[in-house]
């Protein structure tokens, strides 16, 4: 499958795979709990950090996770790109009922809601999301091929766990905004370093977005061929995560270390929108 399709075409609970997909798993019109654009940021705390890692074909989660403003960094400790496709689930919904709607190729079912997670993160990787999460059963679930061609969560990759109560934490104060509209990406000048960067859909249409760095030369079209190819070589692209489609006026805050001298891709598949970009 092509980079656009796995992370477009992904469904919520279900099996099918891509390259323009992984980057466009993005796009599934997802909602859920993500953030309203803060009018004030105040408050005495910041979320503390919920570990969350992807391997080959596992997700490590703590079982319960408090709720409200919720910080969770995601890493790859694996040896394949990895997505952190994200669902609410129904109350009183298993293990099981996920494996069966997945070994059933099957569209998502009503109990399963897209909230939107994290897009493609390479081997090593790793990225911290802070958003606004309400109480209740969630699941992550991973959707790139194999080099075989199947999905990881064909494979067992997929993890329930449950948010309750309310942390009390604050969201935090962005260095920096990028914003999304309807007629592509809005990028402002970045420093380099450890940056928390809010990602504002300000248009009237879902949004998404997509990091990467491409290797000099290498394009959408040599990550479809490597990912359809089962990842012969050294890869075309480095997935540094982003944020998978949230809806209109909603924010999350993303917590990265940019590189002085990287050139960095923002990518919207639902505007077919590219921005490249470096950091002072």
């Amino acid at each position: 499958m092509t980079l656009k399709g796995i992370l477009m075409s992904r469904p919520v609970v279900g099996a099918a795979v891509s390259a323009t997909l992984i980057l466009a798993a993005c796009s599934s019109g997802g909602g859920g709990e993500t953030t309203p654009s803060p009018t004030s940021t105040e408050s005495p705390e910041a979320a503390a950090a919920v570990d969350v890692t992807a391997t080959e074909y596992s997700f490590a989660v703590p079982g319960e996770v408090a709720g409200g403003v919720v910080q969770m960094r995601f890493t790859n400790t694996g040896g394949y790109p990895h997505e952190f496709a994200f669902a609410r689930i129904e109350e009183g919904k298993t293990e099981a009922d996920v494996k069966a709607v997945i070994e059933s190729g099957e569209e998502p079912p009503e109990w399963a809601e897209d909230v939107a997670g994290v897009p493609a993160l390479s081997p090593g990787q790793s990225v911290a999301i802070t958003r606004t999460l309400e109480p209740g059963s969630y699941v992550f679930l991973c959707f790139f091929p194999d080099p075989e061609g199947t999905p990881h969560a064909a494979l067992g990759m997929y993890e329930l766990f449950t948010i309750a109560g309310d942390s009390g934490a604050a969201l935090p104060e962005p260095d920096a905004t990028i914003t999304a509209t309807d007629a592509g990406l809005e990028v402002p000048d970045l420093p380099s370093g450890e940056q928390t960067v809010e990602f504002e859909n300000g248009g009237t249409e879902p949004h998404e977005l997509a990091l990467v760095v491409f290797e000099p030369g290498k394009g959408i079209k040599d990550v479809d061929g490597w990912i359809e190819g089962g990842y012969p070589g050294e890869p075309p692209v480095t997935f540094l995560g982003g944020m998978q489609t949230i809806p209109a006026g909603e924010s999350v805050f993303l917590s990265m270390d940019f590189e002085p001298a990287v050139e960095y891709t923002a990518l919207d598949f639902t505007t077919n929108s590219r921005e490249t970009f470096t950091v002072s």
